[in-house]
């Protein structure tokens, strides 16, 4: 006599018949079957991954060929010209250790601004070049808010040893140099910017001004209550104190 033996999908059929018309239900708590990574299944994902990630690089690439035609003739001359700007930069800033690798995206983020600054000096200038007595409102249209002090002081950093230094007027060159001597790009890699510091009225969070928000009238900015801070500056006064006390007993 033989004995009739239902498989798997048998069984589940005749589940889904007995089931009848609440088939979805059935379908939601039924077990999937897990997927399997095999050697083939990876070797897939890895070659996607390739392609996607290969095909960035290229358009990126040809994005920023694109770019360095507006500073120089190729990349190559940019490229040269970035590296001469970072040495320039770091040695003002007391950085000695000048070697540098080049990254596509710091690059590519140094073209950006150096476009921009180009572009906000051109709305200021006029035949002969920029007043200095404008320019910290050259800067204040490039997104940044130094003090005048801190202007004096990169603008003798950028013409030490310099004829101009004692001018009047400011070219296009001089202006973008002080900008980045102030404000370093990506690829200097300044972490502590000795000429940049963040204080009570201008505060520098993760290398961000936050006085822009504060001119801009931005939205998020709420009124402060007086009792608040007051109790914050005497509590950075008593600190302040606590610590120069401990450093004399020392």
């Amino acid at each position: 006599r033989l004995k009739y033996i239902q498989t798997k999908s048998g069984k589940l059929d005749n589940k889904v018949k007995r089931i009848g018309p609440h088939i979805e239900i059935f379908q939601v708590f039924r077990e999937k079957a897990k997927l399997i990574n095999t050697k083939k299944i990876v070797k897939m994902i890895t070659i996607m991954q390739a392609y996607v990630r290969g095909w960035l690089e290229r358009r990126r690439y040809q994005r920023i060929m694109t770019k360095a035609l507006h500073h120089g003739p190729n990349l190559r001359a940019v490229i040269n010209l970035y590296h001469r700007l970072i040495h320039r930069v770091k040695y003002r800033l007391g950085l000695w250790r000048t070697r540098q690798i080049i990254n596509f995206v710091e690059l590519e983020e140094w073209m950006d601004r150096k476009k921009f600054y180009e572009t906000m000096f051109a709305k200021r200038e006029d035949w002969q070049g920029l007043e200095r007595s404008e320019l910290l409102k050259f800067f204040n249209d490039c997104g940044h808010f130094p003090t005048q002090q801190q202007i004096d002081e990169v603008w003798d950093l950028v013409h030490k040893k310099d004829h101009d230094r004692y001018s009047q007027l400011l070219k296009k060159y001089n202006a973008i140099e002080m900008l980045f001597t102030l404000y370093p790009p990506q690829g200097a890699h300044v972490h502590k910017n000795i000429r940049l510091r963040s204080t009570w009225l201008r505060p520098i969070v993760n290398g961000e001004e936050g006085y822009k928000y504060i001119v801009s009238g931005h939205p998020i900015l709420k009124r402060a209550n007086i009792r608040i801070v007051g109790k914050l500056v005497c509590r950075s006064i008593r600190e302040r104190k606590m610590r120069h006390l401990s450093k004399e007993v020392e």
